[in-house]
């Protein structure tokens, strides 16, 4: 089992749950995450953390269907105590079920924990009367963790390359786990006097095809957009993709921040960029030849420039009236002016702090401010705090 690493904050979140749920409310906790995220994993240990604790758990075989619910009633009656159902697959559980659960927690503490991809809420908490839905989200494991988890997989300290290569995991521990085996299997890493460094700078044949699954199961605009920027290499703004697409740039934005949520762009900063070179060459081979000679040609030639775009307009005629903004750009003002950073943002929103920035850009260049704490005022929030990076 993949070792559970960078998870401590999750785990404690759950545990809480368990020990403050009360009889009569049953609840449900969603753990929220991107394919490859661990969403199974940490459904697993806290199903053993539970037991740890004198919860009785069971699996989604033993309750999502009606009939089955009912047994779990009847059993409680005979030998209560609180109970952790568990199903990774959750649009498996039948309507009929919810009824049977309800009158389960008359007697007895109900926590059912599902898994769930980040785009969706598998669950409405109305199927649970008089019940409540919990979320808990798997962020993207830091550079410590993905070293440690490394370390823990392979017994021993990653050099520079391994690290870099792992970036293509985009910090997903499942994905990371799944890239680990394959450069074991496939020889590509060695260990010398404790270290960890690479044979050859290739993915394993399993990483590739997952990577050729995601860009298969993105939407044909996220699809074109991330093929479109195989031709740009290294970081490039939005502004470049959108020349060579012939789009418009907020028409980008929903097919950016599915590229994004798939691990294949990298969008912490004001430019765009494939996780690792090696995705960039992945995304390349799902294009026939003759489109990848195309979207080449569409690049100017060494030596040529285009035409800079006209200057944008200075700020002094913007304005002050909140009107001007769209929906989109007044929800996202107003937690700015609340002191949240584009990646609190974005995680509110399911959107990219990409995405959380460049629409930040637009709400000053159209009220005619330069920082936060302006906006802040305009939305009579006070002081807006910024932190590096943040528009």
């Amino acid at each position: 089992m993949v070792s559970l690493v960078g998870r401590d904050e999750q785990i404690r979140r759950a545990l809480e749950l368990l020990g403050t749920l009360p009889v009569g409310r049953p609840a449900v906790l969603v753990i929220e995450g991107p394919a490859g995220s661990g969403r199974s994993r940490l459904l697993a240990e806290i199903a053993v953390r539970a037991r740890d604790r004198g919860w009785r758990t069971v699996g989604e075989i033993g309750w999502i269907t009606a009939d089955r619910a009912r047994r779990l009633l009847q059993r409680a009656r005979r030998d209560p105590g609180p109970l952790l159902l568990t199903c990774d697959h959750p649009h498996r559980i039948g309507a009929g079920t919810w009824p049977a659960l309800d009158r389960l927690a008359q007697s007895v503490p109900v926590l059912v924990t599902v898994t769930g991809r980040i785009e969706t809420d598998p669950l409405a908490a109305d199927h649970l009367l008089g019940g409540e839905t919990h979320h808990i989200h798997l962020p993207p494991l830091t550079g410590a963790e993905v070293a440690a988890l490394v370390a823990a997989a392979l017994g021993g300290r990653p050099a520079e390359d391994v690290l870099q290569l792992c970036r293509v995991a985009a910090g997903r521990p499942g994905a990371l786990a799944d890239l680990l085996d394959g450069l074991r299997e496939e020889g590509l890493v060695r260990a010398a006097d404790g270290r960890l460094s690479l044979v050859a700078t290739r993915l394993p044949r399993r990483t590739e095809s997952r990577l050729h699954r995601q860009v298969a199961l993105l939407s044909p605009s996220a699809r074109h957009l991330v093929q479109a920027a195989t031709t740009l290499r290294g970081r490039f703004p939005l502004a470049r993709l959108a020349r060579l697409m012939r789009s418009g740039l907020v028409s980008l934005l929903p097919a950016l921040d599915e590229a994004i949520a798939a691990g294949l762009l990298d969008g912490d900063t004001d430019l765009l960029a494939f996780r690792h070179e090696l995705v960039r060459a992945a995304v390349e081979a799902t294009m026939p030849r003759p489109v990848v000679a195309a979207l080449r040609s569409e690049q100017p030639r060494t030596g040529t420039r285009r035409p800079h775009p006209p200057a944008a307009p200075t700020r002094r005629g913007g304005s002050r009236d909140l009107a001007v903004l769209s929906v989109r750009e007044r929800e996202i003002a107003e937690l700015a002016g609340q002191a949240l950073t584009n990646q609190q943002i974005a995680g509110r929103l399911n959107r990219s702090p990409h995405t959380v920035n460049y629409h930040l850009r637009q709400i000053f260049r159209k009220l005619g401010i330069s920082s936060r704490v302006e906006l802040a005022g305009l939305t009579g929030r006070g002081h807006a705090g910024t932190r590096p990076g943040d528009a």
